[in-house]
């Protein structure tokens, strides 16, 4: 397949575009750029539940040295206690990229994925997850309050990470992976300060995705309900409708699209085509990066996701300049 680039990255050297055609030509994948004229974006379309709120900087009650230059700590404020790890180098003021983790998710592949973005030069943050997902005795109401409690505790993360003293990074981003993507763009809405956003392998329409998804752990939750309530794909699609206030479709509109870096396996049949392009389409059309695998075997192309993903983001810092790997590693 054909790698094509839009031109005029600022902070890439033809070194970097040359060795990321090359792994993206060596994952099959394409990278097509966002248009030139993109849609202007509208006013966030924020509903008065807590995650919308404006929030204080939470307390930090914990922080431990891990070495290498892992922390892991909590934070607590607006009644959630917030735990998180944190990679930060020595050098102050890198940028930074707070990674939301797929459905299932564990432990090593965030730590594979911040290894990688760490070494190329940003420093990076993840939230221990509220809760699971898509368990038994989780309907719309549950469903909702998880997925608020987890937009209100990345935005505490963030106001942590932003204040004062606390050696602000140079630039902020965020990436969000499968579940972590449609978090990631009810995160971007609520804080438009973000530089930077990447959607890897997300959709949008909650209330179709989820009873069609070909995901073992939401096709159980879909026959509980079936077994335990008496109702069908129908009746979870006017639930989820109801319930959904932090929709990605709805949130999208509020992102400008020169920020987003979208990625969409061909092959998923996790989040469905269509679903994977209205989100698309919500977004406007941004930068999409088309990668020829489904869903889990994506994970085969990380290095061509994360190289794209971090060249989107050194290209958006605001002060223009490219981040540095720590030294010592």
């Amino acid at each position: 397949m054909r790698c094509t680039f839009s031109s005029g990255v600022k902070g890439k050297t033809a070194l970097t575009k040359c060795w990321s055609a090359a792994a993206l030509l060596l994952a099959g994948c394409t990278l097509t750029p966002a248009p030139s004229q993109p849609r202007p974006h509208l006013a966030p379309a924020l509903d008065g539940s807590t995650a919308a709120q404006p929030i204080e900087v939470p307390r930090l009650e914990s922080l431990e040295d891990r070495g290498g230059g892992r922390f892991c700590g909590q934070l607590v404020g607006t009644g959630e206690t917030v735990r998180f790890d944190l990679w930060r180098a020595p050098a102050a003021g890198r940028p930074l990229v707070l990674l939301v983790p797929i459905l299932a998710g564990g432990a090593d592949l965030m730590d594979m994925v911040a290894e990688r973005l760490f070494d190329r030069g940003f420093d990076v943050a993840w939230c221990d997850r509220v809760g699971a997902a898509l368990t038994r005795s989780q309907r719309g109401p549950e469903l909702e309050q998880l997925f608020l409690r987890t937009v209100l505790q990345q935005r505490l993360l963030l106001a942590w990470l932003h204040a004062p003293g606390n050696a602000p990074p140079s630039g902020s981003f965020v990436l969000g992976i499968s579940l972590g993507g449609m978090v990631a763009v009810a995160l971007a809405a609520h804080e438009p300060g973000l530089d930077g956003v990447a959607i890897c392998l997300s959709g949008g329409d909650l209330e179709t995705l989820l009873p069609h998804s070909g995901e073992r752990r939401v096709q159980r939750w879909v026959d509980w309900r079936a077994a335990d309530d008496g109702v069908g794909n129908d009746h979870l699609e006017w639930e989820l409708g109801q319930w959904q206030h932090l929709e990605p479709m709805v949130m999208a509109a509020s992102i400008p699209t020169d920020k987003v870096l979208f990625v969409a396996a061909g092959f998923d049949d996790v989040v469905p085509e269509r679903n994977r392009d209205l989100l698309w389409e919500a977004l406007g059309r941004p930068a999409r990066l088309a990668v020829p695998l489904g869903h889990y075997s994506a994970a085969l192309a990380i290095g061509p996701i994360l190289s794209a993903a971090a060249d989107h983001f050194a290209a958006r810092i605001p002060t223009a300049a490219a981040p540095q790997p720590p030294a010592n590693r």
